[in-house]
């Protein structure tokens, strides 16, 4: 197997992490400088696992590393369709109860990606985790990775928030402590990097202990990204360094490409960037930085048995709110829980009209009328595509349905945090 991991600067480990490694794993400066010199030249050769529309493939390719998708695993044609419309020369898609020990062996993976089924872990499911057949194909790598004599560098997995929780997160940590992984879990929300929607979920990263992280590792599922967020003008070229640097704002370690990636990103949607000293997640991006225009909203307004029978649930905003709630691909169909919706009179104040409505009866027709005058309305697939921080150059195929687009888009991932994620992970 080829060995392509980008991390090549020790860093230090936790008390609670120092049982993962054993001593003779240990490497020491000299080792890891030779290494990044005979190998930093060569593609990083990505697994992508569960690839759906093909986010993990767009991050990889957000990211600016050097890669090749050496195999792609899904079963769901819709989300197919919309990955070959945006990568058609990526290989053919498989499942992956298909794979054998011999076909990850011959595929030689440094790192797999993936996002695995979330309904046995999600809130609103049944939450019946391993004995969901959802998790078999999980289950199927976890035993597969257990017995690969050269298991790939790094693994980089993201789930719903629950998932850390699970009976199948147990078994995948036992996997890695048998294989020599060193890894850090989080829980992020997008919010934390810029982006106005919530969208907690898990991640994991790991890597094979010869390969230290660029960022101190523990047994604790972080809740905030451990390396610096906070805004910066002096972001310099990457230098090979035994020593990282700490940012004397918030304490945590710099990470170059980092920086590099959200100063870009925002720098693309937000005309001037907040004075230094402050945060990412300090940026106040009103939701209209992510609407579309000069488009027929008509289809998206709410259907009048949808504003009667619902109006009190909606979870509302407009055009200047820096905020929305997560996504899910029950979006457009069902109601609560899945998602914001736009007021778009900006002319009628939400509070005064609901004030009104509290006044009339249950039946009263004018209850109706008042809330048609907000014109609520969905978010369009392509708004809720930027919220998720897909590049412009991503499309949907024009022969789905808008009903379509909101589930395989419920399924999918948030590009920036997941860029983020991949940049930490493959950092030198």
């Amino acid at each position: 197997m080829t060995s392509v991991c980008r991390t090549f600067s020790c860093t230090k480990t936790s008390s609670a992490n120092a049982s993962r490694m054993s001593k003779s794993s240990r490497c020491d400066v000299a080792d890891i400088k030779k290494m990044q010199a005979d190998e930093v030249q060569q593609p990083l050769r990505i697994l992508e696992l569960y690839s759906g529309i093909g986010g993990m493939h767009v991050a990889a390719k957000e990211s600016g590393l050097l890669f090749d998708i050496v195999g792609s695993y899904e079963i769901n044609t819709t989300a197919l369709e919309v990955y070959r419309h945006n990568f058609p020369k990526t290989p053919k898609a498989y499942n992956i109860m298909g794979l054998t020990l011999d076909n990850l062996e011959s595929l030689s993976p440094d790192i797999i990606m993936m996002s695995p089924p979330c309904q046995p872990f999600t809130r609103q499911g049944l939450k019946r985790d391993v004995e969901d057949t959802r998790t078999s194909s999980l289950l199927h790598l976890i035993g597969l990775l257990e017995k690969l004599s050269h298991p790939p560098t790094m693994i980089l997995l993201e789930n719903v928030a629950g998932f850390e929780k699970s009976l199948a997160r147990e078994q995948l940590m036992e996997m890695l402590r048998s294989k020599n992984y060193v890894w850090q879990e989080f829980l992020l929300s997008p919010t934390e990097f810029g982006i106005p929607n919530s969208r907690l979920r898990y991640y994991l990263l790991a890597k094979q202990q010869l390969y230290p992280f660029c960022l101190d590792v523990s047994d604790e599922i972080k809740e905030e990204l451990t390396a610096c967020l906070c805004i910066r003008r002096d972001i310099q070229a990457p230098v090979l360094s035994d020593a990282r640097e700490i940012c004397a704002n918030c304490g945590k370690p710099v990470i170059d490409s980092l920086q590099n990636l959200l100063r870009n990103f925002h720098g693309n949607i937000h005309n001037e960037l907040h004075q230094p000293g402050k945060s990412y997640s300090d940026l106040s991006l009103s939701l209209s930085s992510f609407m579309e225009s000069d488009i027929n909203l008509e289809p998206y307004l709410l259907k009048d048995k949808v504003l009667s029978k619902y109006c009190m649930i909606l979870d509302i905003v407009d055009k200047e709110s820096k905020r929305s709630c997560c996504f899910t691909k029950g979006y457009g169909h069902y109601v609560e829980g899945t998602g914001s919706v736009i007021k778009g009179n900006s002319d009628l104040d939400v509070d005064a009209v609901y004030n009104r409505l509290s006044r009339l009866e249950l039946g009263d027709p004018e209850r109706l009328d008042l809330l048609k005058q907000l014109k609520f309305r969905y978010f369009t697939a392509n708004e809720i595509l930027r919220l998720m921080c897909f590049p412009k150059w991503f499309s949907f195929p024009p022969s789905l349905t808008v009903k379509q687009k909101y589930r395989v888009l419920g399924n999918s991932i948030n590009i920036l945090v997941v860029t983020s994620l991949l940049l930490i992970l493959c950092e030198r």
